[in-house]
């Protein structure tokens, strides 16, 4: 089914003339302002630490609460809000948004037992089904009894495939249903990597951004020696002195509730038919700033050093922050940044503003030792209010066309928090002597690449009802849906580099589970774009598109010194291929896909594997009884397919379905059977009869004497 779109076509210069969503959305008249809310009066909450040092077993629950988030209404009474919270059953009180931060030690293993609690919503069945809108039409994890899929990811994890929290290894309340990759309810983390700022998130197939923006995301700090050392030692801030700090965007209605729009997505024409309400939107762009999840917080500070673990937690929102003192004419402070996703920097990077994209965390050092008292210092944002193409020459926004996008809205997003110089110094505790020459750790040595070199590609390609559908894919085959075949097979220990062609206008924070890698460099690059028909989950066609003719622009740069270091998320601007080198070093399943939520949510994810990939088991050789058949129909199929199969003699037969990696699925048909044509049905469950996820599959129809297979595409409605 071939369409005509010729914005998905083209050549190819600093960014790719392709379809974008960025146009306004229908919402509701009865939201709360930002502009005329109160703002820097409400202390900023700290997450309660559990120390979790010392090898233990927790049990974390998920539960529905509701939290004051520092909203009020015209009248200035309190706003509370039904959000979604983790909760410790070590930790006093309720469940909490954010959660409560883990405080674990290198090599000191925790293990740790997620357990959904959260409501009987009749999920995925339309409005009122969760506590934002969903969208039952795009690929999203389908329990059959009505539960809410979950599943914790540890985001920046050296995680086995079994704990990583995989999006297809999800699980209902009180596990009454799981997913297609879900192997066990305790999740194990050996810790065995380097002091890290960690953080956990709900990462459930097509509802990760709705989950998270209900709430369900929480900082895990990964301590060593080292780290220790420096805090013990007096050279970086600690106890009291060091924070985590996430930042957010959120809607509110006008009596406090979360508002998520889900209306009126802007349609490519010639698409039919419409989507239903609610609908997937291409981006979210909030207008109330939530740190530590408090709309525009201030925090009283001694003049001196602190450390801000700083983590992007928006769904599509970069930032650009930076610290400005009112007092002496807004000019922007200067500050450290002594870590990046996965591990402290060899030495600190003097800053005055900082990008971070979603799902990227930064480790900064902000000295107020040379305030007076009652100094009030704000944390600004000149990030756009739209998606980010990147910075021009002269420093600004780009708009991608070769103007200036301007930043966010002074008066509402551009504000992030306030920090007020007003506490006595506690002289018991000196102040932390970390400068722009400390050495925090050792050089960080190079990979040396011995893998393979792979041409990935971002695209923007349509889904089939004409909406943007952002997709990953490679530069041989194209765009590339999630449930297609895995296309990245690096073998345990393989040192491989990928080289990614953002081939659209924005940039996006492309993410890896279980690795922590290194920026090599970004380059410039033209090429010509053709459209393809794209399959969807549900067996209609949308538009992806393949790239070539690709020629690259030969002003290669490095990265920038604040990213020269350990990564598990790097920005990839529009127009340009960024190399990342990464060791492989655990074998098994995961992910990666780009960490704007609403991005991953729609197709911009795919699986990889680590070291051999199990295949269903086919006769060698020549085959000895020409009457042994297999055949499925229909196919691909969405409910049920039918198979025959036929046998020359009576004898043994064993008809199995199994999943790309190998593994059995379900066994179909076991045991004697007479000469002739057998019927059996397969209803796209398991052999615990739960529903398994849109994907290839593989009948195979064993005999003592030789077997034979058959492909399968099995697309959920």
């Amino acid at each position: 089914m071939q369409r005509s779109h010729r914005r998905l076509a083209g050549t190819i210069m600093v960014s790719l003339a392709v379809c974008i969503l960025s146009g306004a959305l229908a919402y509701a008249d009865d939201l709360l302002d930002p502009a005329d809310h109160p703002k820097f009066f409400n202390p900023l909450p700290i997450p309660y630490r559990i120390d979790a040092t010392e090898a233990d077993e927790y049990n974390v629950f998920m539960r529905e609460v509701d939290q004051w988030l520092g909203l009020v209404d015209d009248d200035d009474n309190m706003l509370m809000t039904t959000v979604w919270g983790y909760q410790v059953t070590t930790v006093p009180g309720q469940a909490t948004f954010p959660g409560p931060t883990f405080v674990a030690q290198r090599d000191v293993p925790l293990t740790v037992t997620w357990r959904n609690r959260l409501p009987r919503y009749n999920y995925p069945d339309g409005p009122g089904a969760h506590l934002l809108p969903v969208d039952p039409n795009i690929h999203i994890a389908h329990p059959l009894k009505g539960g809410i899929p979950t599943v914790t990811h540890l985001h920046g994890g050296h995680t086995e495939s079994a704990s990583d929290g995989l999006p297809e290894a999800w699980f209902t309340q009180r596990f009454k249903e799981t997913g297609p990759q879900f192997v066990k309810k305790t999740y194990y983390y050996d810790n065995d990597q380097e002091s890290a700022t960690l953080w956990y998130h709900d990462h459930a197939l097509g509802i990760t951004r709705l989950n998270v923006y209900a709430g369900l995301a929480g900082f895990y700090l990964l301590r060593d020696e080292n780290e220790n050392a420096l805090i013990d030692g007096g050279v970086l801030p600690g106890g009291p002195y060091e924070i985590e700090v996430v930042i957010q965007d959120r809607m509110f209605t006008e009596d406090g509730q979360l508002f998520y729009p889900s209306e009126d997505p802007e349609i490519e024409p010639g698409f039919d038919p419409l989507p239903e309400d609610p609908s997937a939107i291409a981006e979210f762009f909030g207008d109330f700033i939530l740190v530590n999840g408090v709309a525009w917080p201030m925090l009283e500070v001694e003049p001196r050093k602190y450390r801000l673990r700083l983590l992007n937690g928006s769904d599509s929102r970069f930032y650009v922050l930076e610290f400005r003192d009112d007092d002496t004419g807004g000019a922007a402070q200067d500050f450290n940044q002594i870590g990046t996703d996965v591990g402290l920097l060899p030495s600190p990077v003097e800053l005055d503003r900082l990008l971070i994209g979603p799902g990227e965390r930064a480790d900064v050092v902000v000295d107020f030792s040379s305030f007076a008292e009652g100094t009030e210092i704000h944390l600004r944002n000149f990030g756009p209010d739209d998606p980010f193409k990147g910075f021009n020459p002269n420093g600004s926004l780009s708009d991608g066309e070769g103007g200036e996008l301007p930043p966010a809205d002074p008066a509402t997003t551009g504000q992030i928090m306030k920090f007020v110089v007003s506490l006595p110094m506690d002289v018991i505790v000196p102040d932390a002597t970390v400068d722009a020459g400390t050495v925090l750790r050792p050089d960080i040595m190079p990979l040396i690449q011995d893998g393979a070199t792979r041409n990935l590609v971002l695209f923007e390609g349509l889904d089939n009802y004409g909406r943007l559908q952002p997709l990953l894919g490679t530069l041989n085959e194209g765009s590339l849906a999630w449930f297609e075949p895995i296309s990245e097979n690096p073998m345990v220990n393989d040192i491989e580099v990928w080289e990614v062609y953002n081939a659209t206008e924005d940039a996006h924070p492309i993410h890896l589970h279980l690795v922590a890698f290194q920026i090599m460099n970004r380059e410039s690059f033209t090429g010509t774009m053709e459209e393809k028909d794209q399959l969807q989950h549900d067996g209609s066609y949308g538009v992806g598109g393949i790239l070539s003719d690709v020629v690259l622009g030969g002003d290669v740069r490095g990265p920038e010194p604040n990213e020269d270091g350990w990564k598990d998320t790097a920005v990839m601007l529009p127009g340009e291929v960024t190399r990342v080198i990464a060791r492989f070093d655990r074998e098994g399943r995961y992910v990666w896909h780009c960490h704007i939520l609403s991005h991953e949510d729609h197709e911009m994810m795919r699986p990889y594997h680590v070291g051999p990939m199990a295949q269903p088991l086919v006769a060698s050789g020549p085959r000895t009884n020409i009457s042994l058949s297999l055949a499925s129909y229909p196919n691909p199929f969405g409910s049920q397919s039918e198979i025959r199969f036929q046998l020359p003699a009576g004898g043994r037969a064993d008809l199995k379905v199994f999943n790309l990696l190998g593994q059995e699925v379900k066994t179909l048909y076991s045991g004697l059977h007479e000469p002739g044509v057998q019927t059996v049905r397969w209803d796209g469950t398991d052999n615990n009869g739960a529903l398994v996820a849109s994907g290839i599959y593989f009948y195979e129809l064993r005999t003592p004497a030789e077997a034979l297979t058959e492909k399968t595409l099995l697309i959920r409605r």
